[in-house]
């Protein structure tokens, strides 16, 4: 059998490139021939070509006919439609989430896929006949994921795989706390892998959904289901069953991903179980059934008649090119570019942007943290800058009534000193008077005793005289000490008066 496959994208190992992958390795192995139409190529499809696989980005490439189309993805399913015309085709809806891998329906498609329970709802409710939808769950290839050996009783590392980075801040403290060293992968991250069969071996946690988680817990990690959509939980024994056929997917994240959530999660970690888990997924989802499965459908497909008009398949093509095609309205292709939009940058500069994302949150945090703590501490000391304030201004305003009444005493003792300074002035010039006037006397007194003329009495006055001139020099250097006084007197008092004005203020 000849088979189109066709996918978004054969470039970066996502959830549907592995189911791609996996399924055109399997029919080959079984004799089929493979072809596939992507319109975004990569390392991958370089990988695949060697194995022999026919990859294309350019439907003019798909020289030979296709028995069947098995589409995934609106955009290049409608391509291959237009293409062959007549060639039935089987789409895929491996989510229930993006509208990029919603059904439509066409004359073409004769059969429809869902991968969970949840993607079975959403095609049922697009309109897609019951009888003709097969439930096909996802499957690994066990060759290529090899079991690890046994899980620490301690989880020591843990990997994110994820297409999105809301909930990365989450699981990095989740992992912080439980002194987990982190690993991350994925389109959200700028970082991929061409080897997670073996990535796998080193980690005892992994945080991922359907696919992803699904080859996780084959490998023998402990899974916590969980993405920017939603929290699950721990994968265990218990629910192992009922969370596969909901294919470990958006159906299952009904709470918020936050780090309460991924602690309790954690908590519950046990290797024992997580092994029993391992031996289920590699029990129940190897991928012999599920080529056999595909193949089942493609018969059916092939076998179904369906009487349609080429007039009918046009309208339905045309009515496709309405939806998806861009628009004013915000049709369908809207939400198409939105979730697709970006896919087409290379990975160095979605490396780049991611860091630079990063460290501006992580400024932003530490911004937010630093002005929280501040504006804690001002609300603390904001009463003590209120008490601070109001002592301040009673201080100052006992400092001013102070001041005000120094300057009063300062004022009359300048009174004092300036009548004080004449007193003194006056008795220093009346003194010098009578100096000069007992200067003349003495001197008189002096001319006599030269003369001669003095006698018995004589010497008494001259002992007086003796007296006197030492009273004189004494008054003399009164009158000195006084004029040095008068001055210096003021300036310093002045001086004073201000020092000790400061030290009590």
């Amino acid at each position: 059998m000849r088979v189109l496959i066709t996918n978004l994208f054969v470039s970066y190992n996502s959830g549907t490139e592995a189911v791609v992958e996996l399924l055109a390795d399997g029919l080959r192995r079984g004799g089929h021939q493979t072809m596939l139409l992507a319109p975004t190529l990569g390392e991958m499809a370089d990988r695949m070509r060697l194995r022999g696989h026919h990859v294309v980005d350019r439907i003019a490439e798909i020289v030979e006919k296709p028995d069947i189309i098995h589409a995934q993805h609106l955009t290049p399913c409608l391509t291959a439609l237009a293409r062959f015309p007549d060639v039935p085709a089987v789409f895929s809806c491996h989510s229930a989430f993006f509208e990029v891998e919603a059904p439509m329906l066409h004359p073409q498609i004769r059969r429809w896929i869902a991968v969970d329970e949840a993607c079975k709802a959403k095609c049922l409710s697009r309109g897609v006949p019951a009888d003709r939808l097969d439930l096909i769950y996802n499957a690994i290839d066990l060759e290529r994921f090899k079991q690890r050996p046994p899980l620490p009783s301690k989880p020591l590392k843990g990997l994110l795989l994820t297409k999105n980075f809301e909930h990365q801040q989450a699981v990095r403290e989740a992992c912080a706390r439980s002194n987990m060293q982190l690993d991350e992968l994925g389109p959200a991250t700028g970082r991929f892998s061409n080897q997670l069969e073996k990535d796998l071996l080193q980690y005892d946690v992994v945080f991922a959904t359907a696919r992803m988680a699904i080859e996780a817990a084959a490998v023998g990690c402990s899974v916590v289901v969980c993405d920017a959509r939603g929290f699950a939980g721990l994968l265990d024994t218990a629910n192992m069953e009922a969370w596969r056929r909901m294919n470990l997917g958006v159906g299952l994240l009904t709470r918020p991903t936050t780090v309460e959530n991924l602690m309790e999660a954690l908590s519950k970690f046990d290797a024992d179980d997580a092994a029993e888990v391992c031996a289920y997924f590699r029990k129940v989802a190897g991928a012999e059934h599920f080529i056999d499965e595909h193949l089942r459908t493609y018969s059916q497909a092939i076998e179904t008649n369906v009487q349609t008009t080429d007039d009918e398949r046009s309208l339905a093509t045309a009515s496709w090119i309405e939806e998806i095609g861009v628009s004013r309205e915000r049709r369908r292709w809207f939400s198409v570019a939105n979730e697709i939009g970006g896919a087409w940058r290379d990975s160095s500069e979605q490396a780049t942007l991611l860091d630079l994302v990063r460290s501006n949150t992580k400024t932003l945090e530490s911004g937010a943290a630093a002005l929280t703590d501040l504006g804690e501490r001002v609300k603390s000391i904001g009463p003590e800058i209120a008490k601070s304030s109001a002592a301040l201004l009673n201080v100052a305003h006992d400092s001013q009534t102070r001041l005000y009444r120094l300057e009063g005493q300062l004022s009359v003792l300048s009174s004092s000193v300036v009548d004080s300074a004449a007193s003194l002035h006056n008795v220093a010039h009346d003194s010098q008077s009578r100096l000069h006037r007992l200067e003349g006397q003495l001197s008189g007194l002096s001319t006599s005793v030269t003369d001669g003329s003095l006698n018995s009495a004589t010497k008494d006055r001259e002992a007086a005289l003796q007296r006197i001139d030492e009273e004189l020099s004494r008054l003399s250097n009164f009158v000195n000490e006084s004029k040095r006084l008068y001055n210096g007197m003021i300036p310093l008092f002045i001086r004073k008066m201000f020092r000790r004005a400061r030290g009590r203020g």
